[in-house]
């Protein structure tokens, strides 16, 4: 049975994001594809050397939304970072340096040949993804004179957080008087809900490694000033950082234990149960999103049996099972 504990219950979480404070801006890209609203960002913000930032620029499709959005915010991007190169976080990254061509891309070095030659990146998000990799459309080289491990402003505080992918970072940084930390996918994904309840869950695409990303929330909990404004890139900014974290490492553990005893039942059964018994589950959601909500659920599942099954045998259900 999954719980939630008694701190939670007494203080819950809310659901609803936080009003952004000035000079921070959440970009929505929707999809063309039913329910992928609310649901892959954007983010701008200026830095006290006045450098204007964007975090996770968004798939190839949706770059000519983005431009056109940008282009009644500021008059240029000087620094972009990447929190990963999955396809619905940085697969317009080259059509977007190619209209900023000043902008330098912060990334992991894992992932500096993957966006300077993205082709094997392309081929596998076909495979796994399929028709949605399509509607995401095709990456295009990033030139590697712009790719910086580090900010050499030191302004960035940038946090190694591998589990959703090797190559994830999370990133701290100042805005204003705000402190804001990009987690990407490194504490799952949320969504705003009319009614003020917390929806969360992990985001386990195939080969997830939950050993990596429960440490990876130990260090990001570790860190925590405690005033930061946690900007997840599905989806929305919330305060109370701590208490999220730490709900964000209990699910992914109790998902972990709960898949391991079920593992012998259809992946649509235990993806039934979570869906069913997780009260981190129980806010109302309109139907299209609900409904995508239940694939990626499935798809989570199926992360984590590729971590319980090991390297190999993980690898192989990616080829069945979309990644976020």
């Amino acid at each position: 049975m999954i719980t939630v504990s008694e701190d939670h219950r007494e203080t819950p979480v809310s659901g609803r994001p936080v009003s952004l404070p000035g000079g921070l801006h959440c970009i929505d890209l929707p999809q063309p594809l039913p329910g992928f609203r609310r649901f892959i960002s954007a983010w701008l913000f200026t830095d006290p050397l006045g450098r204007r930032v964007l975090v996770d620029p968004g798939p190839a499709d949706t770059i000519p939304l983005l431009i056109r959005e940008l282009e009644s915010l500021t008059d240029g991007i000087d620094l972009i970072l990447l929190t990963h190169i999955h396809l619905d976080h940085s697969g317009g990254v080259g059509r977007f340096c190619a209209r900023f061509p000043g902008a330098r891309v912060l990334a992991h070095p894992r992932a500096f040949r993957h966006l300077t030659d993205p082709e094997k990146l392309w081929r596998a998000s076909v495979e796994t993804l399929g028709d949605v990799a399509r509607t995401y459309g095709p990456p295009v080289p990033v030139d590697g004179a712009v790719l910086i491990e580090k900010d050499e402003a030191g302004l960035v505080e940038v946090f190694p957080t591998p589990g959703h992918a090797p190559h994830h970072l999370a990133f701290r940084v100042s805005c204003g008087d705000a402190r804001l930390l990009f987690v990407g996918e490194a504490a799952g994904l949320t969504l705003p809900t009319d009614s003020g309840e917390l929806w969360l869950r992990p985001t386990t695409p195939p080969r997830f490694d939950a050993a990596a990303a429960l440490e990876s929330l130990d260090r990001v909990a570790s860190v925590l000033v405690g005033d930061e404004l946690l900007c997840y890139a599905h989806w929305g900014a919330y305060g109370d950082a701590r208490k999220r974290v730490a709900l964000a490492r209990s699910q992914v553990s109790e998902w972990l234990d709960i898949v391991a005893g079920m593992r012998n039942r259809p992946p649509e059964a235990i993806a039934g149960y979570l869906l069913e018994h997780d009260p981190l589950l129980r806010a109302s959601l309109p139907e299209d999103l609900l409904e995508r909500e239940r694939l990626f659920i499935g798809n989570s599942v199926l992360g984590f049996l590729g971590f319980l099954a090991g390297p190999a045998e993980a690898h192989e259900g990616g080829r069945k099972a979309a990644s976020e």
